[in-house]
């Protein structure tokens, strides 16, 4: 079986291209950019200003040879630079997208025998793989899209301030990402939760296949920590109201916080940082970090709180749980998946006594931190991109027939 792969952006793409490689089923990978870990421009990137090498470091990828990827460059800088100036990001991304699949030729897939790809970008080549009689495997990346606009709404409803965060698609996109659910030949979704959304919304559920991300365990690890006066929280993830952030703000101002600290980690725009510094101004904001930084960061803390009210997966809780974290999250994350009452507590998204009640449990048994991080890193050997590469490879060869 050979697999073309097709995903404009990053996210977690080169890591399945990596292991598609590792099995001997990658045909080829085409991307937006993606930097050879040996090449001479790595190399250069290391010299350049920091602020480059921040906006470049997730583009590095390794284990796949040169010539099985194919670079389609223009459209990604476009939208780079377009939402840089501030363009609505959902049309400038649709249009990227749209130019990135026509690009892709013929004789790419059919050389394959099953395409891959990716939420919002597939569309098209759904429709060409028909034409040309080849399986086509969607990966989602998020859950439905319309239990999104519902979630939304209601947000904005609890947290009106918060409205500029909650941008919503237009029934144009959104029907493009339903016809990709409903015509792809196989959907494979990294959570029950996403599962769940997908069939409420009509997608057949013997088509879809749950498979969880991984998390490099060897580059994130857990590190000896000196006893420390404060309990430090952290948040990791795009700082917005999706995120759960005016929950967690609305929270952190009803418990005794003398003895903790906060901090946030992640994109933020300066009216997201208005709304936080007026809320609760002991907050630590760090912003955006690159990802081998992060690594470094991560171990450092303990306790990771993810209040998300919508996610795919939420790739950074297995992340914290490599580094020893217990971890506070929803059931709207990987969490169901992946955490028992061991590793940390899942809550109800939004449940404002529930996030109250776990805050409170680690602020007075302290020593359970230690104790349950050390569970949380035993659970997160478990999830290795490697076996997320086999469940895959047992996914693809379903289509050998």
């Amino acid at each position: 079986m050979k697999v073309l792969l097709a995903h404009p952006g990053t996210q977690y793409s080169f890591q399945l291209a990596k292991e598609l490689q590792r099995h001997n089923l990658l045909s080829h990978f085409y991307t937006g950019i993606a930097i050879d870990k040996k090449s001479y421009f790595n190399l250069i990137l290391f010299l350049m200003p920091r602020i480059i090498k921040k906006k470049l470091s997730n583009r590095i990828i390794d284990g796949v040879p040169a010539n099985k990827i194919t670079n389609i460059i223009f459209p990604e800088l476009i939208s780079i630079i377009l939402i840089a100036i501030k363009r609505n990001s959902e049309e400038v991304l649709f249009k990227r997208n749209l130019r990135f699949q026509k690009s892709i030729p013929n004789k790419a897939i059919i050389d394959a025998d099953v395409v891959i790809g990716f939420d919002t970008s597939s569309w098209i080549l759904i429709d060409r793989c028909k034409q040309l009689g080849k399986k086509f495997i969607l990966d989602v990346s998020i859950a439905h899209p319309n239990s999104k606009q519902k979630i939304f709404q209601e947000i904005a409803i609890k947290y009106p301030s918060w409205k500029f965060a909650l941008n919503t698609k237009s029934k144009y996109l959104l029907d493009f990402e339903q016809y990709e659910l409903l015509e792809a030949n196989a959907i494979v979704v990294a959570s029950s939760f996403s599962k769940k959304t997908l069939i409420e919304n009509c997608v057949e559920q013997n088509k879809i296949f749950l498979n969880p991300y991984g998390v490099d365990i060897i580059k994130i690890s857990p590190i000896l920590k000196k006893q420390s006066e404060k309990i430090k929280y952290l948040f990791i993830g795009l700082v917005d109201a999706r995120k759960g952030i005016p929950f967690l703000l609305e929270v952190w101002k009803k418990i005794n916080s003398s003895n903790s600290t906060l901090t946030l980690i992640g994109p933020i725009s300066e009216q997201a940082r208005g709304l936080i510094l007026r809320a609760s101004p002991d907050i630590i904001i760090l912003g955006k970090l690159p990802f081998d930084e992060l690594n470094k960061v991560l171990p450092q803390y303990d306790v990771l709180i993810f209040p998300s009210y919508f996610e795919g997966f939420g790739l950074v809780i297995l992340e914290a749980m490599a580094a020893g974290l217990p971890i506070i999250t929803t059931y709207s994350t990987c969490g169901s998946d992946i955490i028992t009452s061991q590793e940390g507590f899942l809550i109800n998204a939004g449940n404002i006594e529930q996030l109250q009640s776990a805050l409170e449990y680690f602020n007075s048994n302290v020593s359970q931190i230690e104790t349950m991080g050390r569970k949380a890193r035993i659970k997160a050997e478990m999830y290795t991109w490697n076996s997320y590469g086999e469940r895959w490879k047992i996914i693809i060869n379903k289509f050998e027939e």
